[in-house]
């Protein structure tokens, strides 16, 4: 019996031993499993024209996918600031934003002027949006927005000295599927989004549409005669196709459109002078003093004044052939059309005394080829040609109302003693700026070992621009004096040529799977234009005949480190990168002593910094997001920036040193149909 006993006891240690290791394996499995789940998904980028890992990209790159996008009500360009280190946005108008990156603002001093360029690259689908006036971007049907910080001339070609917005839209699928999302706000707002997708012919021909409608009372009221300002009034949409007759060949086809008629703010009038005619303008009794009001929801303007109108058109096309060694040739194409215009009550008060109007018109063509080598080789590259050309047509006036009669002026002798001006008189200038650019570009990848590789870009651009411009000043009663030093210009036409060449080189190491870590230095450019905005007799160089509107492109050295890591097991990942911006014949606003604006090459500045972004996946149900960064951008020497200052040393306009952001979001599944989604957001 005892002999039976040991045995059986033996059995029982044997199977339990040998069930050790499948035990082990299923709790090792089991952990393995929960670890998955709570590991941040990969993320691919293009900012390198092909699909990578953002953790070996050696770029700051700021990503938000089409989720993030939704679970932050992210809905337009403007937003994304809220998310991404040392980016900063100020609308600049209703249909142009300035963006500041890293200390730097995109346009010079934060002002939109039709005869510059951005400093800040947008693109969406490979298309390059070259005009402020496309930049106020609703974020409809888009898969991911890509942010990338610092110069990007080598792939993405001049004007891109700050960085580029790079935006991927969702492609059509063999799927069906569809979506609708509703917003609903104070001050009535209303914004709904439609997305449908599905086959044409399966696995041959797929579809999508995505609709928007954005509207708003507006929160500023003119007592003048009951309306709003600040509304938001737009609609717009993407239709896309893509057919894919074998698995070698894509052509995608995009068509867009936009339509915007939002009031913007008005302007506020906070003090006064009486003097250049304004006396005796106003209705008996009353003086400017009356319109004055403290009360920021409130103006006293001249409604019809106030006008907004923009409409945007594109079509693009993209095909891809991969062949059977690896490669792959693409061709982008696309035609864009941007109109707007805009009118303002320049004299802040409902008597109709001062008016501006802007139009523009800009139509662009661009063609871009790329030949893609395979990823599996210790050399790889992106090589290409490029080619724009675009043509804006800008007219600017800066009228009187009903008639200005007898005013006196309170000049001395032999100024005009009244101004005598019909209505509509004023000083008007406008022109057409042409621009053709070519260029020719490389980005070679190199791998020395595992864990080191070299990479070098070149691009060589041309650019010429054609300029046509005429100005009527704005004439007194006296010949030969005129009001704000607005002068008769006759139509003059001038030709700017430069050609330059764009490099980057770099090494990028592993330091293990999780780690990452890369430093390069980059040279960029932004070209140069013409300041076409109302010009003085100072201002041009003293000649009407021969007019000195022009201002040289500005160059940057960026030097760059980063580190890239994934850690505890992939549920966190830590971005960082180092900078230095060596900026040389910036291109800023100045205001001389006769009180006008006009761009200049500046003599150099600088921008240096860091910036850091963090994920964490605390559990399967909470994720927190946080990012800082800091840029101290500066004047290196100044003198004489406006009239007599001097701004050596002070810094760059229109962004913070420091910005951050934090969001903390809990997702859970209630039941097959329904998911639980709360989130806290702080910038």
């Amino acid at each position: 019996m005892g002999h039976f006993k040991k045995h059986k006891l033996a059995k029982t240690i044997t199977s339990l031993l040998t069930l050790l290791p499948i035990v082990s394996l299923a709790a090792e499995t089991q952990d393995t499993a929960q670890q998955e789940q709570l590991a941040l998904e990969k993320i691919i980028v293009t900012a390198q024209k092909r699909g990578e890992n953002l953790q070996e990209v050696p770029l700051a790159i700021s990503v938000l996918g089409s989720k993030q996008m939704d679970r932050g009500n992210i809905q337009n360009i403007q937003d994304i600031q809220q998310s991404v280190p040392n980016l900063s946005m100020v609308t600049t108008s209703p249909f142009t934003t300035t963006i500041n990156m890293r200390g730097i603002p995109s346009s010079p001093n934060g002002v939109f002027n039709s005869g510059t360029s951005p400093g800040m690259g947008m693109y969406v689908d490979g298309v390059v949006y070259s005009r402020a006036t496309g930049f106020n971007q609703e974020l409809s049907n888009i898969e991911r927005v890509e942010v990338l910080r610092g110069p990007q001339g080598t792939l993405f070609g001049q004007n891109t000295n700050l960085g580029v917005i790079n935006i991927t839209t969702k492609k059509p699928s063999d799927m069906v599927e569809g979506k609708v999302k509703v917003d609903l706000g104070n001050y009535g707002l209303r914004k709904t989004n439609l997305y449908l997708t599905g086959p044409l012919i399966e696995n041959v021909l797929a579809a999508s549409i995505s609709l928007f409608d954005v509207s708003r009372d507006g929160y500023v009221e003119n007592s003048a005669d009951g309306s709003e300002f600040s509304t938001q009034d737009r609609h717009g949409g993407r239709a896309q196709v893509r057919y894919t007759p074998t698995d070698k060949l894509t052509l995608d086809i995009s068509a867009e459109y936009l339509k915007d008629k939002s009031i913007p703010l008005a302007n506020k009038l906070t003090d006064y002078e009486l003097g250049l005619g304004y006396l005796g303008l106003y209705p008996s009794g009353m003086t400017p003093e009356d319109f004055i009001t403290d009360d920021i929801h409130e103006v006293f303007v001249n409604p019809e004044r106030y006008f907004v109108s923009r409409e945007n058109r594109g079509l693009d096309t993209t095909l891809s052939y991969q062949f059977d060694s690896g490669f792959e040739f693409k061709s982008i194409t696309a035609k864009k059309v941007y109109d707007s215009t805009i009118g303002t009550d320049m004299d802040s008060t409902p008597v109709d005394i001062v008016f501006s109007t802007e139009t523009e018109n800009n139509e662009q063509f661009t063609q871009e080829f790329q030949i893609l080598s395979p990823t599996d080789q210790s050399l790889r590259y992106v090589a290409g040609f490029f080619y724009l050309n675009n043509e804006a047509v800008n007219d600017q006036n800066f009228l009187s109302g009903t008639g200005i009669y007898g005013i006196p002026t309170g000049l001395p002798e032999p100024y005009p003693q009244s101004l005598n001006l019909q209505p509509g008189s004023g000083p008007i200038n406008g022109g057409t700026l042409k621009t053709k650019s070519s260029a020719i570009f490389a980005n070679v990848n190199y791998d020395f070992t595992q864990a080191i590789n070299g990479f070098l870009g070149l691009r060589y651009s041309d650019v010429e621009k054609q300029m046509s411009f005429y100005q009527r000043g704005w004439e007194t009663s006296l010949p030969g004096m005129y009001l704000l030093n607005y002068i008769d210009i006759p139509a003059t036409n001038q030709t700017l040529k430069d050609d330059f060449l764009s490099w980057t080189v770099g090494l990028n190491g592993t330091i293990n799977d999780n780690n990452h870590v890369y430093g390069k230095v980059s040279k960029g450019y932004k070209e140069g234009g013409y300041s076409f905005r109302p010009q003085s007799l100072q201002s041009i160089g003293g000649d009407p005949l021969n007019p000195q509107m022009s201002f040289d492109r500005e160059a940057v050295v960026s030097y760059e480190l980063g580190l890239k890591s994934d850690l505890f097991d992939h549920r966190m990942r830590l971005n960082m990168a180092a900078f230095y911006l060596d900026y040389s014949d910036i291109q800023t606003r100045v205001i001389d002593d006769n009180g006008t604006n006009r761009v200049v090459n500046g003599p150099s500045a600088t921008s240096q910094g860091i910036e850091a972004e963090l994920s964490y996946r605390v559990t399967k149900q909470l994720a927190v997001n946080a990012a800082i960064g800091y840029a101290d951008a500066t004047f290196d020497e100044f003198e004489n920036c406006h009239a007599i200052d001097d701004c050596t040393g002070n810094q760059l306009p229109g962004a913070a040193k420091w910005t951050n952001s934090v969001s903390v979001n809990y997702e859970t599944t209630l039941t097959e149909n329904w998911d639980l989604f709360a989130g806290v957001d702080y910038s």
